[in-house]
């Protein structure tokens, strides 16, 4: 038995890994080529944190990532738009995205949110011809492909398990 669960986690990780690395490659090289190896990185990332074992982690740990993505997002874009990236106010930018998480009421999404301006803010560093909103919005489109593939995974799995119950 316990071999049947490391073969389905396997499998699908590596789908959810395919998935999301070539949506996030793919999306991103529409819009910023130079950068659609981060897209597809990014898309990875948010995708293996999101898949859990059971399709209802999946689902939470996708609405901490999407939330913890766009409060990240917008704090570093807005951030970028008014100033160059300097390590202060990247920390600066850190520290307010606590702060924007504990008054919203979403101290899950602490982390995802300081995750998120980092790649933003040292992405912005190394492509200095992508605009600051849309690198946010790159990235938080990228985190919301990985985090769709690992729920579509999720529920697939959860079908073909309550399918194969009902045959039983």
């Amino acid at each position: 038995m316990k071999d049947k669960i490391y073969i389905q986690v396997l499998i699908k990780t590596v789908i959810v890994v395919l998935g999301a690395f070539l949506g996030g490659y793919y999306f991103t090289h529409l819009f910023h080529e130079p950068t659609s190896l981060v897209g597809g990185l990014w898309a990875t990332i948010s995708a293996i944190i999101v898949l859990e074992s059971t399709h209802y982690e999946t689902y939470t740990s996708a609405k901490n990532r999407i939330v913890g993505s766009f409060i990240g997002a917008v704090l570093s874009g807005i951030y970028l738009l008014m100033f160059p990236f300097t390590i202060v106010g990247f920390a600066a930018t850190i520290g307010v995205g606590v702060l924007v998480c504990y008054i919203f009421r979403v101290p899950q999404s602490v982390k995802l949110t300081g995750i998120t301006i980092s790649v933003i803010m040292i992405v912005s560093t190394i492509g200095k011809d992508l605009h600051p909103v849309t690198n946010a919005v790159l990235r938080f489109v990228e985190s919301g492909i990985g985090t769709s593939m690992a729920i579509i995974v999720a529920f697939i799995v959860l079908y073909i398990e309550r399918f194969n119950e009902n045959k039983t």
